[in-house]
């Protein structure tokens, strides 16, 4: 019998590492294991946000370890060779990724290690042991424990299955923009955290295809703004140590498949959005401050993006968001 698991290199098109139907095939064999997360409305969010916006919240909390990047970890262990399986595969993670990895190998019988920084969130770490994972500890972020991960598949012949270097990690990404897709009528906009880029990189395939009318706005921490600051430059630009307490975006640099699928990323800044066409990404900078005035921001720079994508002022704008 020929191993389920095994299937062709992802038909990316047009510059893109992913295309909907590798969307389409991570989510057919994701259904064995997932169920879809709701996508809830909350009357008191949409009065906060303002201007007749409805905000769909797609509830990623729901998943069995509480982030949607149980997607990305089963669509990747999935799509392994029986043999890849058996030697293992190792990865680095701040906790997110690293439990959804671990979820997957669990369901598959195949060995996790899961590289973190010291001093990682507890939590996360004993989450990933729990499910069967060896986490070890190294360096001072995700980019120092990513070393370990690189030198640990070549030194243990495993595979290595990066958080966003990776198309069927990718593809897994792009189920949820698939399933929110379905769930809704009348979407103007996805609003998504950036660490890697996985979702938002997913979201646009899904939404270029099947309702290029859709924008996708990237939100960035300003002290880990690569994404951000590459945009600026015009070409990938590294940063050091990142300084924001959301460990699950702090990157020190964007990725190249990430990075080469957006393309000529747009960012905003200082209040100012900039739009080009429907199937770029426009990116919300979120600069330090007091937790509560920073949470009104975030808000207020939610509900004027869907007003700046040519929402119809017939009928309320709809965006949506996902838990970080």
């Amino acid at each position: 019998m020929s191993d389920p698991g095994a299937h062709a290199v992802p038909s990316a098109s047009n510059g893109w590492p992913i295309a909907v139907r590798d969307i389409e095939n991570a989510r057919a064999r994701l259904s064995v294991h997932l169920r879809a997360t709701p996508g809830w409305e909350y009357p008191a969010l949409n009065e906060l946000v303002g201007s007749g916006i409805r905000v769909i919240v797609k509830h990623e909390n729901h998943q069995p370890t509480n982030s949607f990047k149980v997607r990305n970890g089963l669509a990747a262990v999935s799509a392994l060779s029986r043999a890849q399986r058996g030697r293992g595969v190792v990865a680095a993670s701040r906790g997110n990724y690293g439990l959804g990895l671990a979820y997957a190998g669990a369901v598959f019988g195949t060995t996790v290690t899961v590289c973190v920084p010291r001093g990682n969130n507890p939590d996360k770490n004993a989450g990933m042991r729990s499910l069967g994972a060896e986490v070890l500890e190294h360096g001072a972020d995700y980019d120092e424990a990513a070393t370990l991960a690189d030198r640990l598949a070549r030194e243990r012949s495993l595979t290595l299955v990066h958080a966003t270097n990776n198309r069927d990690v990718l593809a897994g990404a792009g189920t949820l923009a698939l399933e929110l897709l379905e769930q809704t009528t009348g979407l103007d906009a996805m609003i998504v955290a950036i660490g890697g880029g996985s979702v938002a990189v997913g979201a646009m395939a899904v939404f270029r295809s099947l309702r290029p009318t859709t924008r996708v706005y990237g939100v960035q921490a300003a002290g880990a703004a690569t994404t951000y600051q590459s945009w600026r430059s015009g070409k990938p630009v590294p940063s050091g140590p990142p300084q924001t307490f959301a460990d699950g975006i702090a990157t020190r640099g964007p990725y190249a498949m990430t990075y080469d699928a957006r393309g000529i990323v747009k960012s905003c800044g200082s209040g100012r959005m900039i739009r080009r066409r429907p199937s770029d990404l426009d990116c919300l900078l979120v600069p330090p401050a007091p937790r509560q005035r920073t949470a009104r921001r975030r808000a207020r720079a939610a509900g004027g993006a869907p007003r700046s994508a040519g929402a119809s002022a017939a009928r309320p704008s709809r965006a949506a968001r996902t838990p970080s």
